[in-house]
């Protein structure tokens, strides 16, 4: 399949209610392995930056893309993408965005198409002044004069919205908490593409098999960005698993000494589990509800020597009657991996966030009922949200007053715990994915 026509599927899939990552693996089996990489770009290129694209899409056409053919529309968006995001020469761009384009649109349709494109290459070398290096330049950065968004100065909230192309709802809960500085790295970090990380379990400098090249990520010990060959080349050769830093500070943080048994509550598809297997010689039975993302947990375990089981449960209602230690990993709304998530933050609603607050709560409290007197509780989210964080630890804290705040685990990393001892990853800090986590000590 041509790659521009399968990432117009995975954009199809997406429109209809299919997960981003889901969508990719049905349609790439389809492509060539060396086209592959550009398909999932443009798809994913095109759903991190929906209304960046849209914006550019408004200022050429003759209608607002909220009123075009849907199928019109994403096709318009994959070729800005390639004029305005990647590297893809003018001609190359519309001319092979409009071809795979008309054997799906039919001829009318992918005119207009190439009439919208060529709007749109025509404007970008008049405000460039034609000059490639300029034109590169507002790819790489802010946008050239005369670009289609807000004066960032003038008017935030409208550039993070349009130019930083995230909802509104969320731009302004960021701002009420943070100054504009960080929400605008915050903004720009989840609109890059995110790295491959391996995390070595034993410690001590990876030996790479041939074709795999792999660099230390500063400030993470452990982790190391895959710059080249595949993960799973690097997994068949390493005792490592493929784990974003932010991922593995939680299991730092969670920390040794564990009292067994130790369960990973809400586990697929299980790192975590893995990684405290490994680093902290404890046995873990990783628990959740869904069979088809927790049989992927079976294979590392196996492949490590690593004593983790696997059970299908829902977290509400814990099949133990009692456990030494307990990490309920719980369902969020992920603000802190939307770099990783492309459509994400278009599916995310304040009241999503309210029904995902309440889960959260009777996940907590059938955990807690389950961790003996002097056991461990702890509670982690990837989410960035006060509600779903240290709101959720405190207001689960006025309702156990057996329950206590306890030292972080002694691998945590210091800049990442806050004066109350939780644990929380800031991206614009850390170049990472966003997590947090609160170690809770049972204390009667």
């Amino acid at each position: 399949m041509n790659p521009r026509a399968a990432a117009h599927r995975i954009l199809g899939e997406v429109r209809r209610g299919t997960l981003s990552d889901r969508a990719a693996s049905r349609v790439l089996p389809a492509v060539d392995p060396a086209d592959r990489g550009l398909a999932l770009d443009i798809a994913f290129g095109c759903l991190r930056l929906r209304a960046r694209l849209d914006a550019w899409i408004g200022a050429c056409a003759d209608r607002p893309p909220s009123r075009m053919d849907r199928a019109v529309r994403d096709w318009l968006r994959i070729g800005v993408y390639q004029l305005t995001e990647l590297r893809t020469p003018d001609h190359a761009a519309v001319g092979e965005t409009v071809g795979a384009a008309r054997s799906v649109l039919g001829r009318r349709r992918a005119g207009y198409v190439n009439a919208v494109l060529r709007a749109l290459a025509r404007r970008r070398d008049a405000d460039s002044g034609g000059g490639a290096d300029a034109r590169a330049a507002g790819r790489a950065g802010a946008p050239a004069g005369g670009d289609p968004f807000p004066d960032p100065d003038e008017d935030p909230v409208g550039h993070l919205c349009s130019w930083g192309s995230h909802p509104e709802w969320l731009v302004r809960r960021w701002l009420a908490r943070w100054e504009l500085a960080d929400v605008r790295r915050l903004v720009e970090q989840h609109n890059r593409p995110p790295d491959v990380v391996v995390r070595m379990l034993d410690g001590g400098d990876p030996a790479p098999p041939d074709g795999v090249e792999l660099e230390p990520v500063p400030g993470w010990p452990r982790s190391y960005r895959l710059e080249r060959g595949l993960p799973e080349t690097a997994l068949s050769h390493l005792r490592a698993v493929v784990q974003d830093p932010a991922a593995s500070a939680v299991v730092d943080y969670t920390g040794d000494r564990l009292a067994e048994p130790v369960l990973d509550v809400c586990a697929a598809p299980g790192t975590k589990a893995l990684g405290l297997a490994a680093g902290y010689g404890v046995a873990v039975v990783a628990l959740d509800i869904s069979h088809r993302r927790l049989v992927r947990l079976g294979a590392p375990a196996r492949r490590l020597g690593l004593p983790v089981s696997a059970a299908v449960a829902d977290a509400r209602r814990l099949p133990v009657a009692e456990a030494g230690t307990v990490l309920a990993d719980v369902p969020c709304t992920g603000t802190g991996v939307l770099r990783r998530r492309a459509d994400a933050r278009w599916r995310l609603e304040q009241r999503g966030l309210d029904d995902l607050v309440a889960l959260q709560r009777e996940i907590v409290d059938a955990c807690a009922a389950a961790v003996r007197p002097g056991g461990l509780l702890v509670y982690s989210t990837c989410s960035l949200e006060r509600e779903e964080n240290e709101g959720q630890v405190d207001a689960f804290l006025d309702r156990r007053p057996d329950y206590r705040r306890d030292l972080p685990g002694a691998g945590a990393r210091s800049d990442c715990v806050t004066p109350r001892g939780d644990l929380f990853v800031r991206p614009w800090l850390t170049g990472t994915d966003g997590a947090y986590a609160a170690r809770l000590r049972r204390i009667a």
